[in-house]
């Protein structure tokens, strides 16, 4: 299988999205609702509520705050990852700070996106983990730096 349309639907496959703002998340699970039907998009607001989903539903792909109340996203990530290592996740973050880089990259984020540019990159970055998720090569990616900040 080498692309999303390649699937098969009923593969179960799971998109889980975490972010604490209620307006946000409505508006990404949309936006990958969308982009990518035949998948399952759950939904967290809270790192807590997002390592128990990750840990039972075992999703291919992340999308996380990294500004969450209680545990943050850097610190849920390390969690998720450390149980769930094929998983790839993406950080999503309000402001360019070269400290969330690197925090985000020593979590185990595959890549980063400005909340500001969802809209035109995210789409492609979850094409591109959701196509390539036998490719353990993947597993080492470097965070992208996507478009211009």
């Amino acid at each position: 299988m080498n692309s999303i349309h390649d699937r098969d639907p009923g593969a179960n496959s799971t998109i889980l999205i975490v972010e604490d703002h209620e307006v946000l998340r409505a508006s990404l699970r949309d936006l990958m609702n969308t982009a990518f039907p035949a998948f399952s998009i759950q939904e967290a607001k809270s790192g807590e509520e997002a390592l128990a989903m990750a840990l039972a539903q075992r999703p291919d792909t992340i999308l996380m705050d990294i500004d969450l109340p209680g545990m943050n996203g850097i610190e849920t990530a390390r969690c998720i990852k450390k149980n769930l290592p094929q998983a790839r996740l993406v950080m999503l973050i309000t402001y360019e700070n070269p400290e969330y880089r690197a925090d985000a990259e020593a979590a185990g984020a595959s890549a980063y996106v400005l909340k500001r540019k969802m809209g035109n990159e995210l789409i492609p970055v979850v094409t591109n983990f959701l196509s390539h998720q036998t490719d353990t090569a993947l597993e080492n990616l470097e965070i992208e730096e996507l478009g211009d900040l």
